[in-house]
């Protein structure tokens, strides 16, 4: 009985340390259970951040990316960096101020609305010149951005972007330093030119749309151009004023031939990349009005005693052009390793490139220049005060570059072929330029008799002396052909021998230019540069210049948040 007895209460411990054992593995399945919930939902999370950051990293692709920091295997870091302390959920202000001090060897004085100082040689550039040197390496701005989630995997973005000048703490407007210098010699002008930024509001950038990490992002309103986005990411200074012609002037590459257009109103911008490469597509929708062929006068066509509206004595019926000023470009290219490249093609129908009235303009005289064949019509008694006399052309182009990562080394280079021709549709007196909406008095629509043809081919390089020091070098080399005709009948005579005076601009040219700078940060936002710039006009390149060379050394110092 006693063995029995025993063996029965083997029995019941055994089954009582198996349901002890057996709850024991229930408790830990139910613990491991909740810890793959808890997991899953941590993951989920994680994967929802890195998409929101990949998509804001996608939005904000079109910043300047402007080197602060020598980095040995990074790309350029972005003009202001998102993850700066004045953020708040997905919404940044970013801004920056730049300059300093130069000497030109021919120079001019700075205008309170033009942006660039005197790191090139100009065509009003006639003396000495010791003063401040605004936006050397980069345009002085302030701006918002920002990107917010609003469906899984999709945002909203936008940007809203100017740029100042800090000499003077006015909007730079090219056009408007045109009009400040109207009706006066040459000689006695301020420095002036025509560009991308006419003083508008937001002259920079000012667009929304939506972006996603596998469809892109798709954006409508001011852009900058892939052209222009092409420059700052593939000049070795960045696209800097002081040291580099391509930043002095979108003539070259970012305006595909036409310095205003580096950033279009009006406008849709895709972008989307997948693996190593990526794909843009931008356009341009026609805007403004087309003008007429004779000016603002009161003066009524064809009444006894009207000086106006006449060609040979012959009446001339006014006639009024609709506006054909739609653009597009397109945008391919690729990452890998340490290389990188992008090539950009483009056209822009009847970009017109402004310039400051003459005083026999100013006076009141407008001339309307149709494209051959045809006589071109006078009018005068015209009210043509802050306007502006224009060249209108069909422009067509492309650019490459390519940059090239190895250790504490970045080598850049590129080409761009530009190609001008006379507009097809004529623009008329009383059309608006595409920046700032200033009116043209005078427009000539046969400045390209044959195809001006314009190569520009750039070589740079960038060496991280130490984590704070850069040292940067590019060399730049513009040509043009010869594209004066004295036939047909109509055209105007070219004179391509003797001096820059009686030269003419359809002559063939070339450019030489060449920077190199320094570049220490004290910190991540401040940093301070030193550096010179050597530029040399020839042919018509430089007809009308009162000089053929520059030399520009200059210092400087900026700020950035």
């Amino acid at each position: 009985m006693k063995n029995h007895l025993m063996a029965a209460a083997a029995v019941l411990a055994l089954m009582s340390a198996s349901s002890v054992a057996y709850a024991g593995d229930q408790a830990d399945v139910k613990a491991l259970k909740a810890q793959a919930a808890e997991l899953k939902k941590q993951n989920a999370a994680l994967e929802q951040r890195l998409n929101k950051l990949e998509t804001q990293q996608a939005a904000d692709a079109s910043a300047s990316p402007t080197d602060f920091l020598a980095q040995v295997t990074k790309g350029p870091l972005p003009v202001v960096l998102d993850d700066g302390p004045i953020c708040w959920k997905g919404i940044c202000i970013n801004g920056a101020i730049d300059g300093g001090l130069a000497w030109a060897q021919h120079g001019a004085p700075l205008n309170a609305k033009y942006y660039n100082g005197n790191g090139m040689l100009t065509s009003q550039a006639n003396r000495p010149y010791f003063g401040f040197n605004p936006n050397g390496l980069g345009s002085s701005q302030i701006g918002i951005k920002g990107s917010v989630e609003i469906l899984p995997g999709w945002s909203g973005v936008f940007t809203a972007n100017t740029y100042f000048n800090p000499q003077s703490g006015q909007l730079q407007n090219a056009p408007g330093s045109l009009v400040d210098n109207q009706g006066l010699p040459v000689a006695a002008r301020s420095l002036s030119a025509d560009g991308s930024r006419g003083g508008q509001a937001f002259n920079d950038q000012l667009f929304v749309g939506v972006s996603s990490k596998d469809f892109g992002t798709l954006t409508f309103g001011r852009h900058r151009t892939f052209a222009t986005d092409l420059v700052v990411a593939y000049d070795a200074t960045g696209g800097a004023s002081a040291y580099s012609l391509l930043g002095y002037s979108g003539s070259y590459v970012s305006g595909l031939g036409y310095t205003g257009d580096g950033r279009w109103d009006n406008s849709l911008k895709y972008k989307v990349s997948y693996g190593p490469a990526r794909f843009g597509a931008m356009y341009k929708f026609i805007d403004g009005n087309g003008g007429s062929n004779w000016g603002n006068t009161t003066c009524l066509i064809g009444s006894t005693g009207c000086p106006v509206g006449t060609v040979n004595g012959t009446t001339v019926p006014r006639v009024f052009y609709a506006r054909h000023n739609d653009a597009a470009q397109f945008d391919l290219g690729a990452s890998y390793g340490g290389f990188d490249i992008d090539g950009v093609i483009g056209y822009y129908h009847q970009a017109t490139t402004g310039a400051a009235l003459s005083s026999l303009q100013l006076s009141g005289t407008s001339t309307f220049t149709p494209p051959l064949p045809g006589a071109a019509l006078t009018t005068v008694g015209n009210n043509n005060s802050g306007t502006l006399s224009g060249t209108a052309q069909d422009a067509t182009g492309g650019a490459i570059g390519a940059k090239y990562t190895w250790n504490q080394w970045k080598f850049y280079a590129g080409w761009a072929h530009l190609i001008s021709h006379n507009p097809a549709d004529p623009v008329g007196i009383g059309s608006q330029n595409d920046q700032g909406g200033y009116v043209y008095s005078s427009v000539n629509n046969r400045a390209f008799p044959r195809a001006r043809l314009l190569d520009t081919e750039w070589f740079g390089v960038r060496y991280a002396w130490d984590p704070k020091t850069d040292i940067v070098a590019q060399y730049v080399h513009v040509g043009q052909n010869n594209y004066y005709t004295n036939t047909p009948a109509g055209a105007v005579a070219a004179n391509c021998g003797g001096t820059n005076a009686v030269r003419a601009s359809s002559c063939s040219g070339y450019i030489n230019q060449f920077g190199a700078y320094v570049d220490y940060h004290f910190t991540k936002r401040f940093d301070v540069y030193g550096g010179v710039s050597y530029s040399n006009f020839a042919g018509g390149l430089a007809a009308g210049y009162f000089y053929n060379t520059n030399w520009t050394p200059s210092v400087g110092a900026r700020f950035v948040f």
